[in-house]
């Protein structure tokens, strides 16, 4: 969806203040994908630990280790700069600002907004494809732990490590799906030249700020 091109306006304020932020505009949320990435790569190095007397299979869990921590680190640089660089919205006379960074970019109206809406099916599939998996992975790891318990009878730190691990990347796995596909609104917005295509993420609470929005200018 195209609209004309944004219009950048004096009656928004420059820069924001934090007080500005908190009373009266929306805050970009953000996903957990470094977050992620990072469990991701601890649990890797944690199974190489734990097969390293395998040489063969070790070294080849070594090179996903590697891979997965320069991934990781790209992805933690990449949100840095995208927290800094946080999209907050704030609406004003009919109209909605855009800043980054506190620093105002461009106006739009809040048609504009294009908020996308998963029907029951599609939220359906998202529960069958990542949360049950999830689930399921949590309960694979137990049985294999809890079996072997039985046969060693006591078990090893390193097993023990990666069961957490596991555990712990499965839950983490789960809460950060339900909260990009069920808690938070996802929206397209325009960006500074009217073309919608820039991914959102509100919480509910800071979408109320631009659904009551009233008229007083933002000083």
């Amino acid at each position: 969806m195209d609209f004309q091109p944004a219009v950048h306006t004096s009656d928004f304020a420059s820069l924001l203040d934090q007080a500005e932020i908190e009373n009266r505009c929306a805050r970009e949320s953000f996903t957990w994908g470094p977050q992620a990435l990072w469990l991701l790569c601890g649990l890797v190095w944690l199974f190489y630990l734990l097969i390293r007397d395998v040489p063969e299979v070790a070294w080849n869990t070594m090179l996903f280790g590697v891979g997965a921590t320069v991934l990781a680190a790209l992805a933690v640089w990449y949100e840095i700069r995208r927290r800094n660089r946080q999209v907050v919205l704030c609406p004003l006379r009919g109209r909605i600002g855009c800043y980054r960074g506190n620093r105002f970019q461009y106006s739009f109206s809040p048609e504009e907004m294009v908020r996308v809406r998963s029907d029951f099916f599609g939220r359906l599939i998202i529960v069958f494809k990542l949360l049950i998996p999830m689930f399921l992975l949590m309960a694979i790891v137990a049985v294999v732990i809890f079996d072997g318990l039985k046969q060693s009878g006591v078990p090893r730190l390193q097993d023990l490590a990666v069961f957490i691990y596991a555990m712990l990347f499965a839950l983490f796995g789960f809460v950060a799906v339900w909260r990009s596909h069920f808690k938070l609104a996802f929206f397209w917005i325009p960006n500074g030249k009217g073309k919608t295509n820039i991914p959102l993420y509100l919480h509910p609470r800071e979408l109320r700020k631009i659904e009551e929005g009233d008229a007083r200018a933002i000083r």
